[in-house]
């Protein structure tokens, strides 16, 4: 299985997006669209906190029923391990 560095280093842009734990889950889902994208890494002061994905949103928010934006992103990211 690929690790996540390979898989970057193969990609023609190779540029990691983040945000912040605090920021709404409706701002990265808006992110995540306008790169393209299925996930951000979270991170706070430099260091990795964890992932957000499309999934995540759509398992955390839209069938639960809670609102994007209220919703922190470290409310249902997926924590590093």
């Amino acid at each position: 299985m690929k690790t996540i560095r390979e898989i970057l280093k193969s990609k023609y842009d190779s540029a990691v997006q983040t945000i912040t734990p605090s920021a709404s889950v409706f701002e990265a889902v808006k992110l995540m669209a306008e790169k393209n994208i299925g996930a951000l890494v979270v991170m706070e002061d430099e260091k990795v906190l964890g992932i957000i994905t499309e999934r995540d949103y759509a398992r955390k928010i839209i069938l639960m029923g809670r609102s994007s934006k209220e919703t922190p992103v470290r409310e249902i990211m997926g924590e590093r391990g």
